[in-house]
């Protein structure tokens, strides 16, 4: 990915460069300017990167995205493609503002005849083109460009700040509305350069895409209740336990109030009702490349609230092995009976403090479940003796997928046993980014 960003550069700056550099290095020379030029010109090339760069940032990356899905794509893959690209982006804006400070400095240093041949405000147009030189709407509207992209730079620093870790995991809402400013951050940076406007529109398409079949989908309100089950865990009851993840109590916070965090809700849990009633608007299913149904054994190497993940694919073997069933007293052959799949394990870490029971598996009764507890005074979950025991009675060539999900170093902990053994496929549900 890196690699393929670094060859567009280079194909832009290849094609770029000379033509920027004859024209803006000859002007100034013909002008009587010796200096500057080639500053000019890098000035010039930063701004075409900064367009190519925007529109790979505009590119949709969320667990709905279109493009993810027809390529297959996880969302781990794309968020780091967008970071990497925004975090490009920001740079080449820094770049470019230096430069064209520190050309600004070297300008001004002039005869004020001299600056005529290079506006300082806009220098890609002639004096009499431009404020003040041109004092018609036209000439004001293309001096306008230090400001505009003075405006940019400021947002952008902005969102850069917020997607900091510590920030952007303890004040999801600013981070998230802060990125819905990028929405004016793009008119007004089209409005910057006018190139910008065709290397943004493919990525605003897919955009505008993505949500009208996001909406579409979220049109359906499924109205239910969100139960507590003791011990700071909720679940919303139904025909079969759909668990969500822990709700992380905030106790100077109301019931009521609503934060846009996935999978979470805030409040006093001394002040909850029994139930909630609710209105979910659902999403999905998303792409992802782990299949368990293709795997002899599936283990689920879980911490803390990563149980939730774990449940799921747990109600994905149960209904296996219901059709199994079903498939076996109507004497009929079909697909899911020729699955591999013939065991699941949970394997649930969790501190003492915050253990509680699960609730009756009545339809999960093939799934085996081993609970760790964790705290004071208690030994960390030996998970090498965990996988090597469940891989010994694994019969000879079946493979073994393992789903891991918790804490960062419970991840980094069970890649590293799952790495050590040779029957082993992975995934690591991780959205530590």
């Amino acid at each position: 990915m890196l690699l393929w960003i670094l060859v567009l550069y280079a194909v832009i700056s290849g094609i770029w460069w000379p033509r920027l550099h004859d024209y803006f290095v000859d002007r100034g020379i013909t002008g009587g300017i010796q200096r500057g030029g080639n500053k000019l010109a890098a000035i010039a090339l930063t701004g075409h990167m900064c367009d190519v760069t925007m529109g790979m940032v505009l590119i949709p990356v969320s667990r709905h995205s279109a493009l993810a899905s027809f390529f297959q794509l996880s969302v781990s893959t794309t968020l780091t493609l967008h970071m990497l690209s925004a975090y490009t982006l920001f740079i080449l804006v820094l770049i470019h503002a230096f430069l064209y400070v520190s050309w600004v400095a070297l300008i001004n240093n002039l005869s004020a005849d001299a600056r005529k041949v290079l506006p300082v405000l806009n220098p890609t147009y002639l004096y009499h083109e431009t404020w003040p030189g041109n004092g018609t709407s036209l000439g004001v509207w293309r001096a306008s460009l230090i400001f505009t992209g003075l405006l940019v730079a400021v947002i952008m620093l902005i969102i850069f700040v917020t997607t900091l870790p510590k920030i952007r995991r303890k004040h999801f809402n600013l981070f998230y509305f802060t990125h819905l400013s990028s929405i004016f951050m793009v008119v007004i940076i089209c409005l910057h350069a006018s190139t910008m406007l065709y290397c943004t529109a493919p990525g605003l398409a897919m955009w505008c895409l993505d949500w009208s079949m996001r909406l579409h989908e979220l049109k359906s309100v499924l109205y239910g209740e969100i139960s507590t089950f003791g011990n700071g865990w909720y679940w919303r009851p139904g025909k079969t336990v759909q668990w969500t993840e822990k709700v992380a109590s905030s106790f100077d916070e109301g019931i009521n109030e609503r934060k846009h965090h996935p999978a979470k809700m805030q409040g006093d849990e001394r002040n909850l009702n029994t139930s909630v009633d609710i209105a979910l608007r659902l999403e999905g299913p998303y792409f992802s490349p782990a299949d368990p149904s293709r795997y002899h054994t599936v283990v689920c190497l879980v911490a803390g609230t990563g149980i939730s993940g774990a449940l799921a694919i747990a109600g994905a073997f149960s209904a296996l092995q219901n059709s199994r069933t079903t498939a076996k007293s109507t004497l009929s052959s079909s697909i899911s009976h020729e699955s591999p799949w013939r065991r699941c394990v949970i394997v649930w870490s969790v501190r003492e403090t915050d253990f509680v029971d699960l609730p009756p598996w009545d339809s999960h009764t093939d799934v085996e479940i081993q609970i760790l507890l964790t705290g004071p005074g208690r030994p960390r979950p030996d998970l090498p003796a965990i996988m090597a025991k469940i891989s010994q009675v694994t019969p000879s060539g079946a493979m073994i997928w393992t789903y891991i999900s918790g804490p960062k170093g419970f991840l980094e902990n069970a890649k590293t046993v799952c790495k050590a053994v040779s029957n082993i496929e992975y995934h690591a549900a991780s959205w530590d980014i």
